[in-house]
């Protein structure tokens, strides 16, 4: 028997991120070229020949609110070689939740963006193949007299081109190579960076600034470690990797919010470029009742509706506290039955109101709503919901993906 307590469902589609992962993944295979050579940990105490794959798919915040470890496992069975996730915890529960799936072969790295907080996510990462980015001072001083097992701990280097939010600057060149050099125990094996404009109007030529600073980082990291690999572009830069690759040479790409389907220049001049990526979430929640509001009749809290004719209403079961937000009070629309139904008055905590006029009359009374995405051609899509909510898509599906989830 079926358990009435998680109402909202968001529904996840794997295939569509797998999908999405190849089309990327052929987007820059002749583009972007590949990293560096990296030995990494095989799991039986040894070590075995590793070159970093083009597309490191980024798992972070739970795979923005998809399921890392579920989306991870599909990832690999399609080729993934290398993930990046979010703090050090979560990046290890990523690596047992892949291992428990049946492992990969090779072991894959993962990266953990958020760096190390404390000498105790250190000894998360080293056995266990994670590789912590660094990206300030306090962070190296961290690892001093740290007993590092099995030979140098891989380590990845993030530098500020201009996102200036972590991030070693690059006049801080000369004391980060003489601090890494203090550390034989660490491994450079990565040089990253972030773009901050990929995925707006001129976006390209902001990338190509943040690349040529990038260039002069990396020099610089490989006078000293020659074998490091660079990392640059997120989903949009990863849409023109080849004009990166002129700049920077053969680098990683991290794409996130494309390998769920939404397009990073939705609302550009170019949208074309994400135009096949195909939705990997939809949300729905049950529709609890229906009623006619008469003419003058207040409707939620502060009576922020009021009806200027008789309107059939309806109420779903999804609100604030289910990541529907109270931004789309009076502005949002779901989807019922293949109709658009605008939300009416406020946004509550687990109810909100809906406006049926839009569907057929005598219609057997729909079981759910769709607030985002769903099976009809005039579901709500991912953007819009974004531009409603005053909001992006990133926070969309965070939020909206902590519901209970059904993989489809």
């Amino acid at each position: 028997m079926r358990c009435s307590r998680h109402l909202v469902q968001a529904h996840i589609f794997l295939e569509s991120i797998v999908a999405n992962f190849r089309l990327l993944s052929a987007a820059v295979r002749d583009g972007a070229g590949v990293g560096a050579a990296l030995r990494m940990p095989d799991g039986a105490g040894g070590e075995e020949a590793f070159i970093w794959p083009e597309l490191v798919p980024v798992l972070k915040a739970d795979a923005y609110g998809h399921g890392h470890i579920e989306a991870a496992r599909a990832l690999a069975g399609a080729g993934a070689r290398a993930f990046a996730s979010g703090c050090a915890g979560e990046a290890a529960d990523l690596r047992a939740g892949l291992e428990e799936g049946g492992g990969c072969a090779p072991r894959p790295p993962i990266l953990a963006l958020l760096g190390i907080q404390s000498r105790e996510d250190m000894e998360l990462c080293a056995p266990r193949g994670v590789i912590p980015v660094l990206g300030d001072f306090t962070q190296l001083k961290m690892l001093e007299n740290f007993r590092f097992g099995g030979g140098p701990a891989a380590v990845a280097v993030k530098c500020n081109t201009g996102m200036s939010r972590l991030g070693f600057n690059e006049e801080d060149l000369p004391d980060l190579c003489a601090a890494l050099r203090a550390l034989p125990g660490v491994r450079p094996v990565l040089a990253l960076s972030h773009l901050h404009s990929a995925d707006t109007e001129g976006g390209l030529e902001a990338a190509r600034a943040q690349a040529v600073v990038f260039a002069r980082m990396l020099r610089g990291l490989r006078a000293e470690y020659p074998d490091t690999a660079a990392s640059l572009a997120n989903s949009a830069g990863t849409m023109f990797a080849a004009e990166l690759t002129r700049v920077i040479g053969p680098h990683v790409c991290r794409p996130g919010l494309a390998l769920y389907g939404a397009d990073p220049f939705h609302g550009t001049a170019s949208p074309v470029r994400g135009a096949a990526l195909a939705p990997a979430m939809a949300v729905s929640a049950p529709l609890l009742s229906e009623r006619v509001l008469p003419a003058g009749a207040g409707l939620g809290y502060g009576h922020t509706f009021r009806a200027g004719r008789p309107v059939r209403v309806g109420i779903i079961a999804a609100g604030y506290a289910d990541g529907f937000s109270r931004g789309l009070s009076g502005r949002g629309e779901v989807c019922i039955a293949g109709a658009r139904a605008p939300v009416l008055g406020r946004v509550s905590m687990q109810m909100s109101a809906v406006d049926l006029s839009a569907l057929p009359r005598g219609l057997e009374k729909p079981e759910r709503a769709w607030l985002l995405g769903g099976p009809w051609a005039r579901s709500v899509k991912v953007e819009e919901l974004a531009a409603a909510w005053g909001s992006i898509p990133y926070e969309v599906m965070c939020l909206l993906g902590r519901n209970e989830r059904v993989y489809e």
